[in-house]
């Protein structure tokens, strides 16, 4: 395997410590202000904007040893009229890897599925990391592979989904190293993988929705409005690359010392956190 340290580029894996909105800033439907989502998928995700965004403010207050302007490139132009340039830090989406999911037999369940999967595996041949040769089962509709005895049922949301199988050790392996010590115990009890068909549905109806009110001088509300966030436990991955050398080590290195970030909005109601946790890759 690559040494991790000597990589050009690396996976990140964002953890959610609160409830994220990373909206749109516009009603769709009957949500005022529904999370973004992937066009083609429907996958909720995080532009990559607004996570580059998100790092930059994270490494001006909490990384004070990174050099901003060479990593995310200079806010304006110089005062000869320079243009501001870009950064040598390249930062991907935020995609979703694993959807917790509300239970009746358990806390929750964290759902993921072949295409998301397979996503991850691309993402790390792309980063250089060694190939992870998971072994991915093909759940139909109204069928999963998880932990449980064969032909069980499970109840997940509104719909009840049969066990044809256990989740094959290669994908276990993986993501333990994904998530991080702090989570990878759960990982084994709590994976769900789903047909592609029915991830979509939970990844489009599963999703917390909190209504928000604004509240005039006599407590009287004055404006009641629906958002839609991605709940605690969700995690996510980005694809951090480089310009030049060393770039994506000196951002990776920053991560041990302040490994929480704010994403999308609501960040003054607490919402947003999430836990940096760099990918090592999977050892043998």
């Amino acid at each position: 395997m690559t040494d991790a340290n000597s990589m050009t580029a690396k996976i990140i894996a964002l953890v959610a410590e609160t409830h994220i909105h990373p909206g749109i800033g516009q009603s769709t439907g009957a949500l005022d202000l529904p999370v973004a989502r992937e066009r083609t998928t429907q996958y909720p995700f995080i532009p990559g904007s607004g996570v580059k965004g998100a790092y930059r403010v994270w490494a001006d207050e909490k990384a004070s040893g990174l050099d901003c302007d060479t990593l995310f490139g200079k806010t304006r132009g110089d005062d000869a009229g320079n243009d501001s340039g870009a950064g040598g830090l390249l930062c991907s989406d935020a995609r979703l890897l694993l959807l917790p999911t509300r239970c009746l037999s358990d806390a929750y369940k964290w759902l993921t599925c072949p295409a998301i999967l397979r996503r991850l595996e691309r993402d790390c041949n792309r980063a250089g990391y060694a190939a992870l040769n998971l072994t991915l089962p093909l759940p139909s509709g109204r069928e999963y592979y998880g932990f449980g005895v064969t032909n069980t049922w499970l109840g997940l949301e509104e719909r009840e989904l049969q066990c044809k199988g256990a989740v094959d050790s290669s994908v276990i392996k993986a993501l333990k190293a994904i998530v991080g010590v702090d989570m990878a115990d759960a990982v084994e009890n709590r994976l769900v993988i789903v047909s592609d068909t029915d991830f979509t549905w939970f990844a489009q109806y599963a999703l917390p929705v909190m209504a928000r009110n604004d509240l005039d001088e006599n407590k009287v509300s004055k404006n009641l409005w629906y958002e839609e966030a991605l709940a605690p436990d969700t995690i996510m991955h980005v694809l951090l690359g480089q310009r030049r050398p060393g770039q994506v080590k000196a951002f990776t290195d920053a991560i041990a010392a302040a490994p929480y970030v704010q994403m999308g909005g609501n960040e003054t109601i607490g919402q947003g956190w999430f836990k940096m946790v760099p990918f090592l890759g999977v050892t043998a």
